[in-house]
């Protein structure tokens, strides 16, 4: 089995050529962006794209 690393470009060109659409794919935070943050950045992500999160 082959594991090919491709960049983000590459894997949505990949998706659109085969008539696929990711979900959702967005930024929640860079190098520089605080672990909790990121954390409250990715569970609003979440719920806006239709997830529910147990508290």
């Amino acid at each position: 089995m082959k594991i090919i690393i491709q960049s983000i470009k590459n894997y949505f060109k990949s998706k659109k050529d085969r008539g696929l659409e990711p979900v959702f794919f967005e930024k929640i935070g860079d190098k520089k962006t605080p672990r909790d943050e990121m954390l409250i950045n990715l569970i609003k992500a979440l719920e806006k794209n239709g997830w529910t999160i147990k508290k």
